[in-house]
């Protein structure tokens, strides 16, 4: 709780937050070198550890790691080596499903920019109450009814990868076993897993139905008071210029010819 008071992401404005989240966002997707993706997670894994989120970190990779690897290797039998690309080996020998430099850093960057963005989406859930999202959109003329949707939406991150880590150590003291080095294997063991959490992420959605319904939110929505309102501050606005300048720096790199799958890797081999 020390942390989160000292620290300067914690006292930002929610809409500085989210225009921060977006930033990130844009720059994820225009960014396709695996290594400036990689630099851009470990600056998001720095932020975890230096406001003392290393345990949720932790959590996150341990479940999102099976999601990386299938983005990693789904891309290689949609994405073609470039024409005249020597071919490193072929997944499917003799001669089906080709890997080259281009499509291997395209898989790499894949993988990384997912985690990127669970990660810096959960830094925002975690960082930011869900009353102040819900109120920062409707600040942002976003009607009140998607507001708290989103809102909503955002928070229950969290909830369902706990209740995700719950089903898990249930199954695990009923018998079952997800120790496993095989991808796909693994894949398979967590079905008893994944249907009970959809199972219950549907109960939990219209749960929450009912509790919206039974506040009031629905009468009258639109002209709704708050007890606090939100003020943008100086370090608020500084933040703001910082991801505009973010945005357009990467914007007139990715112009000019910059920051492809392998930018990096060519000119450090011409050095």
């Amino acid at each position: 709780m020390n942390n989160s008071n000292k620290s300067l992401l914690y006292k930002l404005d929610p809409r500085t937050k989210m225009l921060m989240l977006l930033g990130f966002i844009i720059g994820g997707v225009l960014i396709q070198d695996p290594i400036i993706v990689l630099v851009l997670l470990l600056g998001v894994i720095a932020i975890y550890v230096k406001i003392g989120l290393t345990e949720r970190l932790k959590k996150l990779m341990g479940t999102i790691w099976i999601a990386m690897i299938l983005l990693f290797l789904l891309n290689f039998p949609f994405v073609k080596p470039k024409p005249g690309e020597e071919i490193l080996l072929y997944l499917i020998p003799p001669d089906h499903v080709p890997v080259a430099i281009s499509n291997l850093a395209q898989g790499i960057a894949n993988a990384l920019r997912f985690a990127f963005f669970i990660l810096v989406a959960t830094l925002l859930t975690e960082t930011t109450p869900t009353a102040d999202l819900v109120r920062a959109l409707v600040k942002l003329k976003m009607p009140p009814e998607i507001a708290i949707s989103i809102g909503i939406a955002f928070s229950y991150i969290p909830v369902l990868v706990k209740e995700f880590e719950t089903i898990i150590e249930a199954q695990r003291s009923r018998g079952a076993n997800f120790e496993t080095k095989n991808p796909l294997k693994k894949i398979y063991l967590l079905i008893p897993v994944i249907v009970p959490a959809m199972f219950i992420s549907i109960i939990r959605g219209r749960e929450i139905a009912k509790v919206i319904e039974a506040r009031g939110f629905m009468y009258d929505p639109r002209n709704r008071t708050y007890r606090r309102e939100l003020k943008l501050k100086m370090e608020d606005k500084g933040m703001i210029i910082l991801t505009f300048v973010f945005v357009i720096c990467i914007a007139i790199l990715k112009s000019k010819g910059y920051l492809e799958y392998t930018s990096t890797l060519e000119y450090l081999i011409r050095r």
